[in-house]
């Protein structure tokens, strides 16, 4: 059993009808209903060379925007932080662009492939912030939030360090969306650290790994088709903050459970 307290310092959503977190926040308090009807429009990174940033995938477009969210938000610079990404996916329409084309020409452009691998936004998002730091990547479905958090805990914990940890699900096309039903973009970043500093924190939250093996915490404010999307579990833990819930919030992990519990209020 894995067991820490941990303090949330810093936190960015981004997803139709959540442009930011101050919007989830509001949302959660409220429960209004998330329509997220309207696709997610994602800008040209700004600071990627040209060349690269003709080259972004959604999926990159997508962790970047979030991350200048990020900093933008809360003033957080992530250039010196190591970093977890996790994703259900990773490359969204990307697949769908290379199976069409084995399945006709056969020709795919060597500009594409570097897009297509899952660890294609941390190498992106390393050129963009000129971050030299260790980054991991990982993909485990629905369940690579929890995944990621577990990392970044550990990371932090055994360097004593905070760690960036940004789980992101681009949007799915074509026939790809009946195995993955990913409809509209979702992506949250979350900087995580294992020792309070002098900023004071966004939340102070106790994990708990078990290995008993319980429902994931999904609450009914978050559209209920999102229940495929690893980020929009870390809504749902950004929502407890937000409503400074004590219940604990249960992500399943394997046959795990993560379980989370707020223990200070939201200073926002």
């Amino acid at each position: 059993m894995f067991e820490t307290t941990f303090y949330l310092q810093a936190a960015s959503v981004l997803t139709p009808d959540l442009p930011n977190l101050d919007a989830l926040f509001h949302t959660a308090r409220t429960r209004l209903p998330i329509h997220a009807q309207m696709p997610l429009q994602l800008p040209a990174p700004a600071k990627l060379p040209a060349n690269e940033r003709r080259r972004a995938s959604q999926a990159v477009r997508l962790v970047l925007a979030c991350l200048h969210e990020l900093e933008t938000q809360t003033g957080q610079p992530v250039s010196s932080l190591r970093s977890i990404f996790a994703t259900n996916d990773g490359t969204g329409e990307i697949s769908q662009r290379m199976l069409e084309t084995l399945a006709t020409t056969r020709e795919i452009s060597p500009l594409v492939f570097p897009n297509s691998v899952h660890n294609a936004a941390a190498g992106y998002f390393s050129i963009a912030y000129k971050n030299h730091q260790p980054s991991t990547v990982i993909s485990q479905g629905k369940d690579s939030f929890a995944a990621g958090l577990l990392c970044a805990l550990t990371e932090a914990l055994a360097l004593n360090e905070p760690v960036l940890l940004v789980c992101f699900d681009p949007a799915m096309t074509g026939p790809m969306l009946e195995q993955l039903p990913i409809h509209q973009a979702t992506a949250c970043a979350l900087v995580v650290s294992t020792r309070d500093t002098d900023t004071p924190p966004l939340a102070k939250i106790h994990a708990k790994l078990s290995l008993d093996e319980q429902p994931d915490h999904f609450p009914d404010w978050l559209p209920s088709e999102w229940q495929h999307q690893s980020a929009a579990y870390g809504f749902s833990v950004l929502g407890c903050i937000a409503t400074r819930s004590t219940q604990p919030v249960r992500l399943k992990l394997g046959k795990q459970t993560l379980s989370l519990t707020c223990q200070t209020d939201s200073t926002r």
